[in-house]
This record gives structure tokens, sequence and C-alpha cells, in this order.
């Protein structure tokens, strides 16, 4: 048997055709089924056509700021303003002693024009929880009997957690979409 001996300088450009090759079909099939591996999703569509969050720049003339911190109140307020931070305290004097028992820490309080409102509660509710579904539904509904007596033309709630919006704080009960009074007639 003979051997055919090849040259390294052969090798070379083999290996070279070959990974130029490899390159090129890579970028043809990547321009080729990138418009097949698209989908549409109605969820996607549905958080874009949402409008922006509460306090937002583009929201400010549509939400009422509930929930202020001490030092930033104006001394300059009329009947409406004596009225929103007379809503202000017990909203947020229900709200704080409801969440007390779950060592959970009030971050902001919003309503807007439709009557929904947000709070914004610390990350502990989230971190710290442990039970079960029904004790989710016990939160939840407990938060909205709450709140419900003491502010006028509540018609939903929606919690966030530090700011964001979150599926569940316990993994069972959705909370993406605001709270009506439907949850607090479950329990």
């Amino acid at each position: 048997m003979r051997r055919v001996k090849r040259s390294n300088k052969a090798d070379g450009v083999f290996i070279f055709v070959l990974i130029a090759t490899f390159a090129v079909s890579l970028g043809i099939s990547y321009f080729y089924l990138k418009g097949k591996f698209e989908f549409d999703s109605a969820f996607i569509e549905e958080i874009a056509s949402r409008p922006s969050k509460p306090g937002s720049k583009e929201q400010k003339e549509d939400t009422r700021r509930l929930y202020e911190l001490k030092d930033t109140v104006s001394k300059d307020s009329d009947e409406t303003e004596a009225a929103e931070s007379s809503l202000l305290a017990a909203a947020e004097d229900s709200i704080r002693k409801y969440m007390k028992t779950y060592e959970v820490r009030l971050l902001d309080l919003y309503m807007d024009r439709e009557g929904i409102m947000y709070i914004d509660l610390s990350g502990e509710l989230k971190k710290n929880f442990r039970g079960d579904a029904s004790e989710e539904l016990n939160i939840i509904a407990g938060l909205y009997k709450s709140i419900e007596p003491v502010v006028p033309g509540l018609t939903a709630l929606k919690i966030l957690i530090e700011g964001h919006e979150t599926d569940t704080f316990g993994g069972h009960i959705d909370i993406s979409k605001p709270i009506g009074k439907e949850i607090a007639e479950d329990i």
C-alpha cells in the first residue's frame, strides 16, 4: 500500500474553505429562517397596547396620587387636597393595619380615574410567603375588604411588588390584572 502525502498548505486551504462554507450557510439560514420563528402573541400585544404605568409622565393627568411622603406634601391645600389627604390617611391606615401581621411595608399608593387603586408593597410579601392558595386568597381578599369601606369609588385593586407588576406573590392567585369585588366575595 502506498500512502499519499498531502502538504500542510492543502490542509490549511481545506479547513479555510470548510469554515467559510459553514459561515456562509449559517448567515443564509439565519436570514431565511428569521421570519419563520417569529410568533404573534395576544399577551404581548395586550401589554404593548396598555397605557403606561401610573405615575409616569403620560398618565400624570389621569392618575391621582394618593400616597405622598410627609416632607413632599405642599402647604398650599384647598378642599380637594384636604379630601384626598383624608382619603390618603384612611387608605394608608387600613393597608398598614392589615399588612402589619405579614410584616410588609406600603411603598406607594395610586388611584386612577377608573377607580383602580394601585398598591405598591415591599418585596417581603413575595419573599416570605409560605402559604397555600387559600392563604394567598385570604390576603388579597382581606386587603380589598379593608380598603373598600374607606375609599369611595374603588372599583378594583392592582397589587405591585417593589414597583413592578407580578403574576403572583405566592404562586397560586393571578394578580397580573386588577382584582375586583369578586375576589372579596369568594371568601
